[in-house]
C-alpha cells in the first residue's frame, strides 16, 4: 500500500489503490502523510488556486503526494499544475486564512461523483497538533 517513508514518485500500482481507498482512508492518509512528508500539495490553475464552489460552500482541493494531485488534475481534465506548500507555512498562514473566509478543505478527492471528505481548516490545524 502506500509507503510508510516518503517517496518521490509512487508506482502507478499505489496510486490506483490510494485512488480506491474510502474517503475516510483518503482523508486519513492526508493527514499521516505531510505530517512526514512536511509539506502539502495543491493545484495551481490559471486564475489561482484550483477550488471547488458549491453555492454557499468554497473547498480547496488537498493532496498528501505530487503524484496524486496530478492523477486528479488528468482525471478531472483540469488545466493547472501542482504546487507544494511547506507544512510549517500552510498550518501558519493559509489555514488561519482559510479559516477566516470560510474555506474548507477537501481532503484528496479523487472525482467529484465520489464522496470526498470535507475539513475545517480549524479541525485539520487540531488533527497536524495532535490533539
Amino acid at each position: 500500500m502506500f509507503p510508510e517513508t516518503i517517496a518521490d514518485k509512487l508506482s502507478d500500482a499505489v496510486i490506483e489503490q490510494a485512488m480506491k481507498l474510502s474517503a475516510e482512508e483518503r482523508q486519513e492518509l492526508v493527514v499521516s502523510y505531510i505530517a512526514k512528508a512536511n509539506e502539502i500539495w495543491l493545484v495551481q490553475g490559471t486564475e489561482g488556486f484550483v477550488m471547488f464552489e458549491d453555492g454557499e460552500n468554497v473547498q480547496l482541493p488537498v493532496f498528501p503526494h505530487k503524484d496524486l494531485a496530478q492523477k486528479f488534475v488528468s482525471m478531472n481534465d483540469i488545466q493547472g499544475q501542482c504546487v507544494n506548500i511547506a507544512l510549517d507555512e500552510f498550518t501558519q498562514t493559509w489555514l488561519p486564512g482559510l479559516e477566516k473566509n470560510g474555506v474548507e478543505l477537501v481532503m484528496f478527492p479523487t472525482t467529484s461523483d465520489v464522496e470526498n471528505l470535507v475539513m475545517t481548516a480549524e479541525d485539520l490545524a487540531a488533527e497536524l497538533n495532535g490533539n
